[in-house]
């Protein structure tokens, strides 16, 4: 671990020096997979498991590098960030990352389906193992307040378009209309929260 966090350390002092995520983002992609090759010759592990584009060039030099299964964990592809206009280099870094992996992990059956169709990736290759939450391990010593009198639903992620908070607010409004005791909860930030206010007010839900 401490030849991990010596890589690490070299890595974030010598981005923070150039400003990380201001500059060139797929540059950093780059100088990121170097390391993955790095670290996987001096470390002592059984798999490499990457998750999404940013480090799938490291999880690809790793497995280069030493000869392991790598395993990609796809949480989002570039047609759920952007709809029909991807952006084509890091379509390609996804493809690649698809194709070097030996398993892929996918958290939808949507996902799924899109790994398939829009990168050509076969189907047997592809799990999905959905997001969950062990409630058990959650268990609260008392019922919350807000809990005794209302039914509460909540959206929890980022507000972004991938993740959906306008069709959350439009759901929102169809239960109320029915059930208004109902409780709908937003938590969460983004390039939408602003708009999604905005459209909560417009539908007198807020």
């Amino acid at each position: 671990y401490s030849n991990v966090e010596n890589y690490l350390d070299e890595f974030t002092t010598e981005t923070k020096e150039r400003q990380f995520y201001g500059g060139d983002l797929f540059e950093e992609v780059e100088r990121y997979g170097s390391i993955g090759g790095k670290i996987a010759l001096n470390e002592d592990f059984d798999i490499i498991h990457a998750h999404d584009w940013l480090t799938y060039k490291a999880g690809i030099s790793a497995k280069k590098a030493s000869g392991k299964y790598l395993v990609v964990h796809v949480h989002s592809t570039e047609f759920d960030r952007g709809g029909e206009n991807i952006n084509q280099h890091v379509y390609e870094i996804e493809k690649r990352g698809m194709e070097e992996a030996d398993l892929i992990i996918a958290v939808s059956n949507l996902t799924k389906k899109i790994i398939i169709e829009k990168y050509g990736i076969p189907s047997e290759k592809v799990r999905v193992v959905h997001n969950a939450v062990e409630f058990e391990n959650y268990v609260l010593g008392e019922m919350h307040e807000l809990k005794k009198n209302k039914k509460i639903v909540l959206f929890l992620g980022r507000l972004t378009l991938q993740k959906g908070p306008d069709y959350f607010v439009y759901a929102a409004k169809k239960v109320l209309d029915f059930y208004p005791e109902a409780l709908f909860v937003v938590a969460g930030s983004g390039d939408m929260e602003r708009s999604t206010i905005k459209k909560v007010a417009e539908l007198g839900i807020a």
